[in-house]
């Protein structure tokens, strides 16, 4: 568990490339290997003849035992075109596979500016997408309490890996897809203002419908919700 004192400028999150020893529908095994984490994600890719490659599937980390690694292979729809008909090609052995896919890029759920300036100013390495871009996406549909479906979507159009969460005193980087905790860091609580459903410059405009009698109801407690939405105990 990482502490939160000065900058870190390496790369939090190294991508793991290797090939896929077995396929069995949608079931992968890999080698296993420290770098590994049990709910990270990934992608698989066909390496064509002439070099050129393609992702065929999503990836995601599901167990491990010190010398295998088993996957779960999903549809990768990220970059879907519905005008142009899909390839069929799948997952076979020897595909490779590029875990930590995205790492690199993260959207940011922090209660205030100043939990947002502390871990935006210390993972220096990360490119972090604006919690402006993920609020004016909810404001337009008017949700106020996100879920784990918005949140992908959110990953998928802002082609991040990674969401992070500031709940209370610790920080969370939760992978898109699984959305399962991968690392998580101590940060000591700044600031006692609380903005929901999180941090940004419009989150005043992320209201519910006035035509919705039942269902997006507003966040009542923000430690409480984010916990329960990461199910953590």
């Amino acid at each position: 568990m990482t502490s939160v004192f000065a900058a870190y400028d390496k790369p939090l999150f190294e991508e793991y490339e290797t090939t896929l020893k077995s396929v069995n529908n949608n079931r992968a095994v890999i080698d296993d290997s420290p770098s590994i984490v049990v709910g990270s994600g990934g992608i698989v890719m066909y390496l064509f003849e002439n070099e050129e490659s393609m992702i065929t599937a999503r990836a995601t980390v599901v167990s491990k035992n010190g010398t295998d690694a088993v996957l779960e292979l999903t549809p990768f729809d990220t970059l879907v075109q519905k005008n142009f008909p899909r390839m069929s090609v799948t997952p076979k052995e020897g595909d490779i596979v590029k875990l930590n896919y995205l790492y690199n890029r993260s959207l940011l759920v922090t209660p205030n500016y100043e939990s947002f300036k502390k871990i935006t100013d210390f993972f220096v390495d990360i490119e972090w997408i604006h919690p402006d871009i993920a609020a004016a996406f909810l404001a337009k549909r008017y949700i106020p309490n996100p879920d784990k479906k918005s949140f992908v979507e959110l990953c998928n159009i802002n082609m991040t890996g990674l969401i992070t969460f500031n709940i209370n005193n610790m920080g969370y980087f939760v992978d898109c897809t699984s959305f399962k905790v991968v690392k998580a860091f101590k940060i000591p609580v700044e600031g006692e203002e609380i903005v929901l459903p999180f941090y940004s410059r419009i989150s005043d405009n992320v209201k519910t419908s006035p035509l919705v009698v039942i269902g997006n109801k507003n966040i009542e407690n923000y430690g409480e919700y984010y916990r329960l939405l990461l199910g953590l105990k």
